[in-house]
């Protein structure tokens, strides 16, 4: 299956070089960390929205790995090929 993960608001921070080590969302799920690393080592693709990193002072640089700057558009275009989305 194909994973693409669009982050948005707060959520560009995890796709920061460090920025998944701090981040948790409870103590009862896995690491941010974890979740990602698990889509990028699957060949997901990680797009982070270019307003939200901007206002973060974030460049692709920034970045992990398998994430780049990308905005809805780019998000819209995986969803016209018929993609299934998941929004949370």
């Amino acid at each position: 299956m194909d994973v693409t993960v669009f982050l948005a608001a707060a959520g560009v921070d995890w796709a920061r070089r460090g920025g998944a080590d701090v981040a948790h969302l409870s103590p009862v799920d896995p690491p941010i960390r974890e979740l990602m690393d698990n889509v990028v080592s699957n060949s997901g693709t990680v797009m982070v929205c270019p307003p939200c990193a901007k206002v973060r002072s974030y460049s692709e640089d920034d970045l992990i790995p398998g994430a780049i700057l990308a905005g809805a558009p780019s998000m819209l275009e995986v969803v016209k090929q018929g993609a299934s989305t998941l929004s949370f």
